[in-house]
């Protein structure tokens, strides 16, 4: 009798947990955590959930996570189809009032009070709309605000995309704001002075494609600015007062620049007309206090003007280097090799080729390079395409690099480096095959101990 009373116990027992399995233990969860768990997925994943149940239906509008809207890959992917350009304005203009509309009802029908991140990245922004956007920013205390208006579809029309300016004109105070990206966006140096100051957690800050910069002052009291760039911005008086800056980038016109206070500063990469006065006057004093104390650095190199550089000073502390070239396809790249004399103790390698147009050949360039590199352990290759004068430059390190042991080629060109990452899996796929075959003129010149590879 005992013993029938304990099994009975045993039985009860086991009903009762097969019953607590078979619950929905997740519908029951307060809504706090369900809205925790949807915006750990994407936005179009939390929606899907909408189809669980009457409980499931709204839950997707509280929604806190990344709200990502990008439509530059369909654009990409509209731009080559075998159709009448005709036809492809229409398809364009026609996706495009979908996309805006799509984006408007998911506006109006979030309820979350804050967000980690809100991107909109699109050809042609609404020149209405993004003061809008801005708004809704602000009022979801957005950590990461990302509004990219750069890829236009509309390129073969350039007086009408040129036209088209997408002006901020009003600042707004985001408590939680982090990291703050504008690219082709008008927006004035006090609207930007005043983001930092009226966001006391900003650590990032991009601006790209603004014409209406011309001085700028980028310092304040608790300054947390990590990251700043500043690329096609064309600054004639530029200020920084950051000691928590670790990186600058800077692309356009050469100014008038103050670095007054960047102790952490490590990793500085200079463009455009800027470049080119940088690379003739490495040994300004100004210039020079920033180079001697960044251990990485970017340069973007216009061969088409300018011959060998000479005098350059050494300049041992920089570990990585990346160097984007834009050359003549066939031209000869002595300036490249120059330049790579006064950084010796390189640990990695960045070579972004850009060709920008087709030359007769110079037969017989030899890349004459003066210094081994024993610290070079990794070169990273990107817009190879097999060019004569591409490979004796290549070839000429591998002698030079007795330790190399990896060459990693990317399918990528430079012009897509900013494009999210489906578009460039997308773009590194369709490239790949031909890029293998490029890559196929180095091999015999590699060392059997390097690897070597193509993303």
């Amino acid at each position: 009798m005992a013993q029938g009373k304990i099994i009975a116990q045993e039985v009860r027992k086991m009903v009762t947990w097969n019953r607590i399995e078979k619950r929905d233990i997740i519908s029951t969860m307060p809504n706090e955590i369900l809205a925790n768990v949807l915006s750990r997925l994407t936005l179009k994943e939390a929606a899907r959930t909408s189809v669980l149940s009457t409980t499931w239906r709204y839950q997707w509008t509280y929604f806190s996570g990344d709200l990502d809207f990008d439509n530059s890959l369909r654009t990409l992917l509209l731009r080559h189809e075998p159709v009448g350009l005709l036809t492809k304005c229409k398809v364009f203009i026609r996706e495009w009032e979908s996309f805006m509309s799509r984006l408007q009802h998911v506006m109006k029908s979030l309820k979350c009070h804050s967000m980690h991140g809100f991107r909109i990245c699109m050809d042609l922004g609404n020149p209405w709309k993004v003061t809008e956007w801005m708004k809704f920013a602000a009022e979801k205390n957005v950590e990461t605000l990302d509004l990219d208006f750069s890829y236009n579809f509309m390129e073969p029309f350039i007086e009408i995309s040129e036209n088209i300016r997408n002006v901020l004109s009003k600042s707004f105070e985001m408590r939680a704001l982090r990291v703050l990206r504008l690219a082709s966006v008008d927006v004035s140096a006090e609207i930007i002075e005043s983001f930092l100051a009226s966001c006391p957690v900003l650590e990032t800050l991009c601006v790209r494609g603004s014409k209406t910069i011309e001085s700028l002052k980028v310092k304040g009291q608790g300054l947390r600015l990590k990251h700043l760039e500043l690329v096609e911005c064309h600054i004639l008086h530029l200020d920084i007062c950051a000691e928590n800056l670790m990186t600058f980038t800077y692309t356009g016109d050469y100014g008038n620049f103050n670095f007054e206070n960047v102790p952490n500063l490590v990793e500085a990469s200079f463009g455009g007309k800027c470049c080119n006065y940088l690379l003739s006057n490495m040994q300004d004093v100004e210039l020079y206090a920033v180079l001697s104390q960044v251990q990485v650095l970017k340069l973007e190199l216009f061969i088409l003007y300018g011959g060998v550089l000479e005098n350059l000073p050494v300049l041992s502390n920089v570990k990585n280097l990346e160097l984007r070239i834009r050359h003549r396809c066939g031209g000869e790249l002595s300036r490249t090799v120059s330049l790579l004399s006064a950084f010796p103790s390189i640990a990695v390698l960045k070579i972004k080729f850009m060709r920008t147009t087709i030359w007769e050949l110079d037969e017989g360039w030899k890349a004459n390079l003066k210094h081994e590199y024993p610290n070079l352990r990794e070169l990273e290759v990107s817009g190879y395409r097999r060019d004569s004068c591409q490979i004796e430059l290549l070839i000429s390190i591998f002698k030079k690099a007795p330790n190399l042991n990896r060459i990693v080629v990317d399918p990528l060109a430079s012009m897509h480096v900013q494009r999210s990452p489906d578009v460039k899996a997308s773009i590194r796929e369709t490239q790949r095959d031909m890029t293998i075959w490029y890559v196929d003129a180095l091999k015999p010149y590699v060392s059997p101990s390097t690897r070597l590879i193509v993303l």
